[in-house]
């Protein structure tokens, strides 16, 4: 089990690709599962997807948790389920918050799609009209599943002999309870998938030109929609306008090297993709509460 800061599985530029998608390995080809320990303190972690399937769960403080239109604060105890290929992000409040979770591919569940664990139970929790599931303490087949991720989690950092065993079963029980109540939970119509995809070519662009001067036209033009449409699809999945999402984006790199590196305030600026650097003094003492040089010296 590995524990992290900042939900920085590594840094950003290595964990994920230009697409936006993971480029961790989570487990190994023989057992495609691993668990983490993320650690907040008032930051965030940005929109990304992965292949795998993800649990995870408030251990202590609150994680805000945005997928799909929506943000689900998980308060201490409360968990999620986020689904394979589903962009999401996190962040937290003023304070400290843990988040243990798993990350798993679904064959580990399902073995192979002509097994009967594919056909008659996976093949709906891997629909792609089922996004997430908020697991509340109140829901009593919710409270269950919350057990078995617990579970799951504590095999996953004892690795006693034997663990992959008991780490599946776990998961097994988990989505078994997923995949006997998922009719009960809200599905993605077309127009939401569609949405969704465009999303993901235009985080895809984004995140290859952010370090350069990038208009809202060009956003647009990744994903083949007007800007009036560009605007309406981050509004509605990602809960943020494209400039505030590039902002975000550049202040987080802004960070990493003032962090990382001795480069002069101005290099760093210009590398970020701010051509001016008095308002990239401005806007980085906005979100960070201190400017660059005082960040750097803390």
């Amino acid at each position: 089990m590995k524990i992290y800061d900042n939900h920085a599985r590594k840094e950003m530029g290595q964990s994920i690709r230009e697409n936006r998608r993971e480029s961790v390995q989570h487990g190994t080809a023989w057992f495609p599962c691993a668990g983490y320990l993320d650690l907040y303190r008032g930051d965030s972690y940005p929109w990304h997807w992965h292949d795998e399937m993800e649990v995870a769960y408030a251990a202590s403080g609150s994680i805000t948790v945005s997928v799909n239109g929506s943000a689900c604060v998980l308060e201490e105890g409360e968990g999620i389920f986020i689904n394979a290929r589903v962009p999401h992000a996190y962040s937290a409040g003023e304070g400290e918050a843990a988040l243990p979770n798993i990350l798993f591919l679904p064959s580990l569940l399902y073995g192979a799609k002509d097994s009967v664990f594919w056909s008659k139970y996976m093949q709906k929790a891997e629909s792609a009209g089922l996004s997430y599931i908020h697991f509340r303490l109140a829901v009593p087949w919710q409270h269950s599943a919350l057990k078995a991720a617990e579970e799951a989690f504590r095999c996953l950092s004892e690795e006693a002999y034997g663990y992959e065993w008991r780490v599946r079963a776990a998961l097994s029980e988990l989505m078994l309870q997923i995949c006997q109540n998922s009719a009960e939970q809200p599905r993605e119509n077309g127009r939401n998938r569609t949405d969704i995809d465009r999303l993901r070519k235009m985080l895809a662009y984004i995140q290859a030109h952010y370090a350069e001067p990038i208009r809202l036209e060009q956003i647009a033009a990744s994903a083949a929609v007007s800007r009036r449409e560009c605007l309406r699809i981050f509004q509605r999945v990602a809960g943020v306008s494209p400039k505030q999402h590039v902002i975000g984006l550049r202040l987080r790199r802004a960070k990493q090297l003032l962090a990382d590196t001795d480069l002069p305030l101005s290099e760093v600026c210009g590398l970020c993709g701010f051509q001016d650097q008095s308002y990239f003094t401005r806007v980085f003492r906005e979100k960070n509460g201190v400017p660059p040089a005082k960040y750097r010296r803390t």
